[in-house]
Order: structure tokens, then sequence, then C-alpha cells
């Protein structure tokens, strides 16, 4: 890892920086509380996943502080919500509301100032009935029951390209240990979610396979990058020989004018 100066305010070259998202909804079918209107409850979300493989390890699990890295997460629900932009500057980031119908939501997350990164958009289908419900049952109670809740989420890595240096330092600071009960616990500065029974349904990540994968894919975005950054040095390399052989060619041309 290079750094070009030593100020915070610098980006650290040839490095990237990859902070694991989990996002989407959990939603509740209400039962004999519901009405036409107001079928399920659900909430929508961004949050940081568990690493489940430091837990098998050392009987503790490992989640980022999201407050290091975000600004604000705002969520774009259906318009026919009151006030369909919800925007949220602390965590937990998200919105829980009650409803009838599946549609598809927008989510912005806003960085940190410190980032000096562009805005990450994200898209989720929020999800009612489970996958599997049945054609010719109109009635959700004949498939399902209010303590099954349907899970939607999606794990992510946003990678960051030679990351200002202070919000680098924020992104390797920023994970914090969750201990098991019977060991000293330090806790995130918030809840996982205001909802106890969404978190408790939250899935977790980091089993050896999925470590795998995540590498491998990191490794050949990595790769991929670095071939992207060697052709734009040969485009530049090609460009100046370009303009130089333009500027011969003109100096040449203007002498032999001279001297007619």
């Amino acid at each position: 890892m290079t750094m070009t100066t030593t100020n915070d305010s610098s980006r650290v070259e040839n490095t990237t920086a990859c902070l694991p998202i989990a996002y989407g909804s959990i939603a509740f079918y209400l039962g004999k509380k519901s009405d036409e209107y107001h079928t399920h409850r659900w909430t929508l979300y961004v949050r940081s996943p568990d690493d489940q493989n430091n837990s098998q390890n050392s009987g503790s699990s490992s989640c980022f502080d999201l407050s290091r890295a975000i600004s604000k997460v705002v969520f774009q629900l259906h318009p026919s919500f009151p006030q369909p932009t919800r925007e949220l500057t602390e965590p937990p980031f998200e919105v829980t509301e009650t409803g009838w119908g599946e549609f598809e939501a927008s989510i912005r997350i806003v960085w940190k100032e410190i980032a000096d990164e562009r805005s990450t958009i994200l898209t989720h289908g929020i999800r009612l009935y489970p996958n599997k419900a049945p054609a010719t049952s109109a009635d959700p109670s004949a498939y399902m029951n209010t303590s099954v809740p349907v899970v939607a989420e999606k794990y992510d890595e946003v990678v960051f390209t030679n990351p200002k240096a202070i919000f680098h330092q924020s992104l390797l600071n920023g994970h914090t240990i969750i201990k098991d009960q019977q060991q000293q616990q330090q806790q995130l500065p918030y809840p996982l979610s205001n909802e106890p029974s969404v978190s408790q349904h939250f899935r977790t990540y980091g089993d050896e396979e999925d470590v795998k994968v995540m590498i491998a894919a990191k490794n050949f975005l990595e790769g991929e990058l670095r071939t992207v950054k060697d052709r734009l040095l040969r485009v530049d390399a090609e460009l100046d020989e370009v303009k130089y052989a333009l500027a011969a060619t003109k100096d040449s041309m203007e002498a032999k004018a001279a001297l007619a």
C-alpha cells in the first residue's frame, strides 16, 4: 500500500477497500389483524452483515459500524405511501410500513463527506409472499402464518478504489466485536433493528464457501481494475506519441513554408 502524501485529504493509491452490506426486506403476514389494504407488516433496510465465520472460530461475531461510513440512506417507496421518500441519517437504516402489494423500492446510500465518493444506488423488490405460494388460493391465511416471515435479502460489497486516507482508516477501524452472553459485550452504539422480530430473522454470512466466493470475486475485480488501469496508461502513452508526431509535422511544414 502506497500513500501519495501524509495528510488526511490524500487518497491511498493502488488500493481498493470493500465494505460488505446486506439489504432487503422482511415481511410478516398480519393474519386476523389484516384488512383489505394492510395484509402485511414489512421492514426495508440496509445493514452490516454479521461475520458468522468469526463467530464459529472465536465464539463472537463481528459487525461494521455503518455510522462510520454512511451519512444517510434515502428510501424511495411506492408513491401510494404517505411521504414516499424516507431519509435516515443514523442507523439502524430501515423503514417499517404496512401494505398489501409488492413493489420495487430504491435505496440511495450517501457516504460520509470525508469519503468524497458518489452515492450508491440500489433497488430492491419488496416481497410479501413466498416463492411457492399456491396460484389458486387468493387467501394468504391458507398458506401463511404470522410467525414465519418472507425474507428477501441480498449480500453485496461496495468497492472504493483509491479511497481517501481518512475514510480508508475509518473503514479499517469500524468493526465491532459482539461477544456472546458469557463474555464481556462490546455492542454497536445502536440496535441492529428497531424491530426485534425483524433482527431475529437476519441472515448470517461467512460460511467457508461463501468466503471463498467473495475472495475470488474480490481478486477478479482487482485484476480487472489493474487491467483497465494498464490500458488507460497505454492509451495515454499512445496519445502523447500522436501529439508529438503532429507537433513535429506542423514544425516541418512551417519550416518549409518559411523557406518558400
